[in-house]
């Protein structure tokens, strides 16, 4: 096991299986003076879960090693968010680790491990950074059993009498992972007895390149605000080494490391290179959306925004897209109209088919076609307020006031601003 930081601390994560047996014991024989404890989590997957559990827990009290049993429901989880129980197993487990106060939680990953991924990752079509297998340290993770084999490891448990006990998920071949492993793996080694070698050192050559490219992909002027991400066309459309590096680092920043493939990269960079107004779905529930532009990720909600129709009225009003504040207080990004010229049969209301609108400074047209030319994305367009009297829009708050409700030296001048609105503001 490599060397570690004994002025750091440390939260062992252990299944009862070899590898983290043997990296426990390792700490507790090698590194005594390090500050460190166990967690083991119950994923509530097999029927022998909570023994094997209670089994790293005794051992632990053998070791005089403080030891906390965590219990997540990954079927629950899976079923809520429709996610496979892979995915959902570790989202839940690292979820626990994020959770743990400590300097680095300790990983049992060990150079087979290692191989197989790059393996898997090359076969699921990831691009560079699937391929340069796992990293020693990544942040708050650290995997000090990296430079062991899976049989140096077999050979230390023996010798030192770590005990251990066996998943028996782990014969089953129906999870690529173990398919690779059990399967794969194997025929490979047979024809080319130096494959895990060959896999660990091409992953490596791919690391420097990454690492060199990682530098220049810059994302200072991505707007992150919650879970959602505004990218500008400009760093998706710049050569694809970049541009996919670019994502890769927004996605990281967004939460989102895994389950993201080449096919999910490759649909939002050709999506940057089409008309505004376009989607593509992506793992997650998340959806990117061609704002002209911009590609804006985020988490679709799903909500339709109701149709709704109330009086014009000057003061605040709430609509079910948000306030509507009308007054003679001019405020930044507020529009400016004459409110003589807003008929009392006038109302607040969502756009609607057949609307139509006279631009500011003349020329009548549909309202969709006007909010096009504006480049308003459709995502947009349902939660914008008008002020309309039947199909005639006489104000889009935050984009524009018509023609017909222009201010001049005899206007009664008022301000109208939608709170949290997503247009562009022109100011009149």
């Amino acid at each position: 096991m490599q060397q570690i930081d004994t002025s750091k601390t440390y939260v062992l994560a252990v299944s009862g299986g070899v590898d983290s047996m043997v990296m426990l014991h390792m700490f507790a024989t090698t590194h005594k003076s390090a500050k460190f404890s166990v967690v083991t989590i119950n994923h509530n997957l097999r029927k022998e879960a909570s023994s094997d559990c209670q089994f790293v827990q005794d051992f632990c009290q053998t070791l005089g090693v403080p030891c906390q049993t965590i219990s997540v429901d990954v079927v629950g989880f899976c079923q809520q968010n429709k996610l496979s129980v892979e995915t959902g197993a570790r989202i839940l487990r690292y979820q626990v680790f994020e959770s743990l106060p400590c300097d680095f939680v300790c990983l049992a990953h060990h150079a087979d491990d290692n191989a197989e991924s790059v393996l898997m990752h090359l076969l699921r079509g990831s691009g560079a950074n699937g391929v340069q297998g796992m990293q020693r340290q990544n942040g708050k993770y650290l995997r000090p059993m990296l430079c062991l084999d899976r049989q140096q490891i077999a050979s230390y448990a023996k010798q030192h009498g770590v005990p251990h006990v066996e998943d028996s998920t782990n014969a089953c071949n129906n999870h690529a992972r173990n398919a690779i492993r059990n399967q794969v793996f194997p025929l490979l080694q047979g024809i080319y007895p130096g494959a895990k070698t060959n896999l660990l050192r091409f992953a490596d050559a791919i690391k420097q390149d990454s690492d060199f490219l990682d530098g220049l992909a810059d994302v200072s002027t991505v707007r992150f605000d919650g879970n959602q991400a505004q990218i500008p066309i400009e760093l998706l459309v710049q050569p694809r080494p970049l541009a996919v590096r670019v994502l890769q680092k927004v996605f990281a920043t967004m939460g989102y490391t895994h389950d993201l493939e080449k096919v999910h990269l490759d649909d939002v960079l050709a999506l940057a290179k089409n008309n505004g107004g376009k989607k593509v779905c992506l793992p997650f529930g998340l959806v990117a959306v061609n704002d002209y532009n911009s590609i804006c990720i985020f988490a679709e909600s799903g909500r339709d925004v109701p149709s709704f129709s109330m009086p014009f009225a000057v003061g605040t009003t709430q609509t079910p897209v948000g306030l509507v504040d009308v007054s003679t207080s001019k405020t930044q990004g507020a529009l400016t109209f004459d409110l003589a010229k807003i008929p009392q049969t006038a109302v607040f209301r969502t756009p609607q088919s057949g609307d139509v609108f006279t631009k500011f400074g003349g020329g009548t047209k549909p309202l969709n076609k006007y909010l096009i030319d504006k480049k308003i994305p459709q995502r947009q367009r349902q939660n914008l307020v008008v002020v309309a009297d039947g199909n005639n829009v006489l104000i889009v708050c935050g984009v524009e006031i018509s023609n017909q409700v222009k201010t001049d030296q005899t206007s009664q001048t008022y301000y109208i601003k939608q709170q949290g609105e997503q247009g562009n503001a022109t100011q009149q």
